[in-house]
């Protein structure tokens, strides 16, 4: 029989032995692969603080595998993640997402695409029940880009010739409806298109010749990567830039029209969290973004000398003085 301080001695043995034990097994560590047209993204800062603010830190509990580059190379990168066997993928643009998808159908993916249908894609069932191994934020209307000519034609009533500067390598979902809308405004289309970022001067330069007189520039992270070239090159012909990212009008486009694609990749950090901690994709709903926000450069027009429609002032949700 075991008596009282022996019991005692034992049970703190037990304490000392578990606490030990429980020290010795490390929390778990999770390995993302980050997959998006390169050879920058401006939103990694943005994705990797909100992963913070969750409880991920690089180097601690979390292993973030960067898979940037030209979107021929993003299928072999994604396959490079599929071998690695990574918990998810965080996938980004129509290449990125379309590379990811075509590598795995097992593997988590998390995507952010503001280019693609994905029920069209064969990516999802429904947007409230994707199904499979694929969840995230999609942006697909092509009324968005025929709505951007309408603000761009409200704006400056007299354009009539617009440089579209459009990434070739992501989904042509978002042009299918421009043709029309601008038949309707009167506008001419100069479709410039580039596959990367060592075309946009070429690109950019042929396009002047056609005599435009606004600059459209469609969504691509690419793109957003070659923000300063654009606008530089813009200001060179003094063009006026219309965006569909915010950041685009603070460093001195004319003005931009579209949702805050920080704030988006902010929240799909949300959907990683939760499919690391168990939740299947195909049970959380895809999202859409639900506010476009407006925003006017003033003292661009002011030193381009063009005059901005009042009702466009009156509805921006900021003008930059």
């Amino acid at each position: 029989m075991i008596d009282r301080r022996t019991f005692l001695s034992s049970l703190a043995v037990g304490v000392v032995l578990a606490s030990q034990s429980s020290k010795a097994q490390p929390a778990r560590v999770f390995r993302i692969g980050f997959l998006m047209p390169g050879p920058e993204n401006p939103y990694v800062a943005t994705w990797m603080g909100a992963l913070r603010n969750l409880g991920y830190t690089e180097g601690q509990n979390l292993i973030v595998e960067r898979r940037l580059g030209a979107p021929e190379d993003l299928p072999s990168m994604a396959l490079d993640l599929v071998r690695m066997k990574v918990d998810l993928i965080y996938a980004g643009a129509s290449s990125g997402v379309r590379a990811a998808v075509n590598a795995t159908r097992e593997i988590p993916i998390v995507a952010v695409d503001l280019e693609t249908d994905p029920i069209a894609s064969g990516y999802a069932s429904t947007l409230a029940h994707p199904g499979g191994n694929l969840t995230g934020f999609f942006l697909d209307l092509p009324e968005f880009s025929a709505k951007r000519l309408e603000v761009l034609k409200e704006t400056l009533p007299t354009v009539s010739r617009v440089i579209v500067l459009w990434d070739s390598t992501l989904d042509r979902a978002p042009l299918s409806k421009m043709d029309a809308a601008a038949r309707v405004l009167k506008l001419r289309l100069i479709l410039t298109e580039m596959r990367a970022a060592a075309d946009l001067a070429n690109a950019f330069e042929a396009a002047v010749k056609r005599k435009p007189q606004a600059v459209m520039v469609m969504q691509s992270p690419t793109l957003d990567a070659l923000k300063d070239q654009i606008l530089n090159l813009g200001a060179k012909h003094r063009l006026p830039v219309i965006a569909v990212f915010a950041d685009f009008a603070a460093d001195g486009a004319l003005l931009s029209y579209g949702p805050n694609a920080h704030d988006i990749v902010a929240r799909s950090t949300t959907y990683v969290d939760k499919v690391l901690r168990g939740m299947k994709p195909g049970d959380l709903p895809i999202q859409r973004p639900a506010k476009f926000d407006l925003v006017v450069n003033s003292r661009t027009a002011k030193s381009l000398g063009l005059t901005i429609a009042q009702s466009i002032l009156l509805r921006a949700d900021e003008v930059i003085r």
